[in-house]
């Protein structure tokens, strides 16, 4: 899974630029598995909207989640808010593969108009549409993707914020884009802070876990919901292997401001 690979990347780096070997094993994660291909399909998705590959992920994240879950998008992954769940079986309940003959769109990837119109009909529904566009929308899911996953306990939160923030195709921030991309210029000083002032670390990942909580799912709400999300309730799953500190559930404690995303 593309997602854990990085991860994994990442906190190899942490190694390669100090951080004791022992350090790293405690950092490690072991999420259920349902939850892990969740994660991995919507950072696969949206990888266009963060910069990091072109438009035909999409098909292909569709694809092997498909796959994995034998088609049966009826199961909520572990700690997923179902109105997010909600919004992902939909788009992949409408999903077709690319056929000979289809043309194809956007960048000129291996991508055709319906999938297109899937992807954004997903980028809006996790990222909320503001008006600045499907890319901005992306970048908003995957900021509630990477903070959810922090908050859960799922990744450890230095190398989650590590991916959270960067994300060089992000728009610039403005009071309209949303504490998911206001909060980044927070969180990116929050990576420095940590990689420079090791004794300031327990401390930084207490700031990083307090950012990450004001964001993730639960702002999402599925076309057909009704009444308000309930978000998303963080608790160590039976048979969820090594997590991390317990979360809390989202917008508890929070002192995010929704405007100048400081926290």
């Amino acid at each position: 899974m593309w997602l854990q690979e990085v991860e994994g990347r990442t906190l190899e780096q942490f190694v390669y630029d100090g951080v004791s070997l022992a350090a790293a094993d405690s950092m490690r994660r072991l999420p259920p598995f349902h939850r892990d291909l969740f994660d991995d399909f919507v950072f696969t998705a949206w990888a266009v909207a963060v910069g990091e590959s072109d438009w035909a992920r999409f098909p292909i994240a569709c694809m092997g989640y498909l796959s994995a879950v034998h088609g049966d998008l009826t199961v909520v992954p572990p700690l997923i808010s179902p109105d997010t769940a909600a919004v992902v079986a939909g788009v992949l309940s409408r999903f077709t593969r690319f056929r000979s003959g289809d043309t194809r769109v956007a960048d000129g990837s291996r991508i055709n108009e319906e999938q297109y119109r899937l992807a954004e009909d997903l980028f809006f529904g996790l990222g909320t549409d503001r008006g600045d566009g499907v890319s901005a929308a992306g970048a908003r899911a995957h900021s509630r993707m990477m903070s959810a996953r922090i908050a859960d306990g799922f990744v450890h939160p230095a190398v989650g914020a590590h991916l959270w923030s960067d994300v060089p195709a992000a728009p610039s921030a403005h009071p309209n884009s949303g504490s998911e991309i206001t909060v980044l210029e927070s969180v990116q000083t929050l990576v420095a802070t940590w990689r420079d002032f090791p004794a300031e670390r327990p401390g930084t990942e207490r700031d990083i876990l307090t950012a990450a909580r004001c964001v993730g799912w639960a702002g999402v709400v599925a076309p057909m919901a009704v009444g308000e999300s309930g978000g998303w309730y963080v608790r160590s799953p039976e048979g969820a292997g090594t997590v991390g500190a317990e979360g809390t559930r989202s917008g508890d404690h929070c002192s995010l401001d929704a405007d100048d995303g400081s926290v």
